[in-house]
């Protein structure tokens, strides 16, 4: 069950792409599908500034996946952009999945250098690694990581990051890189057809992560996570289509949304 909930936290990180600088609040949805079925939506909230951006996003299990193991969760984010780039402010998640309610917040403290945060519940050590306090020196929060990878995409038509991230209990180390250009179909009502950019995704676990799992992030490949930007009606790129490739098969998240 938690490599679902790991996706639908997974939407969240992409969603935000669809930022307009220039807008003041958008809303966009996405869905995710394993085999032939719908297993998760979210709806994504953006309110800005041209030096502050709020991000609001729930997200839930759908379909038979929510008869079996119901989730929702909701994710809030602030960023405060400073000399032209994005720095992290604030960030929460809380999740309730059958009936049990898991929190995290983080605020960004000594000129956005170290962090203060509190996890309620606290991580199981005999479950989870430990997160190292020298290991939240100089973090980002996965939101405002991926707003700096989306003004990149936009400015260069690249997408080769690497970031430092917490988001409250994992600690883990991203890297992005371009891996090409292509087209792909409309293979789902109100999917995008089109050229695309696709970016490859890598993460490196640092701390939070299970003691006892099947993933082996020293045998993932960069093209596993793979994320399909297309260009929106204001000719900006944003992901409308991401894969992810795991032992337990292929999950796709997609875009829905009328104005692509």
């Amino acid at each position: 069950m938690n490599k679902f909930l790991n996706v639908l936290i997974f939407i969240t990180i992409f969603s935000l792409f669809n930022f307009s600088a220039s807008s003041k609040q958008e809303n966009y949805y996405y869905e995710v599908q394993f085999g032939n079925l719908i297993v998760g939506k979210a709806e994504v909230l953006f309110r800005s500034t041209s030096q502050n951006l709020n991000i609001d996003i729930k997200s839930q299990t759908a379909g038979i996946l929510d008869a079996l193991y119901e989730y929702n969760g909701v994710l809030k984010s602030t960023s405060i952009k400073n000399k032209g780039t994005w720095l992290p402010n604030k960030f929460s998640a809380g999740g309730v999945f059958n009936k049990k309610r898991r929190t995290s917040d983080i605020t960004w403290v000594n000129d956005y250098k170290t962090v203060n945060y509190v996890n309620i519940p606290t991580i199981d050590l005999k479950k989870y690694h430990e997160v190292q306090k020298s290991n939240l020196v100089n973090v980002i929060d996965p939101i405002t990581a991926f707003m700096r990878v989306f003004e990149k995409i936009n400015k260069e038509n690249i997408c080769d990051k690497n970031f430092k991230v917490f988001d409250g209990r994992r600690r883990y180390d991203l890297e992005i890189k371009t891996i090409g250009n292509s087209t792909i179909d409309n293979d789902r009502p109100k999917s995008y057809k089109g050229k695309v950019l696709i970016c490859g995704l890598r993460v490196f676990p640092i701390g939070g992560h299970r003691l006892k799992t099947k993933w082996k992030p020293s045998e993932d490949k960069i093209s596993d996570i793979k994320v399909f930007f297309g260009k929106n009606q204001n000719k900006d790129y944003v992901p409308v289509r991401v894969q992810i490739e795991r032992w337990f098969g292929t999950i796709v998240i997609r875009l829905i949304r009328k104005t692509l």
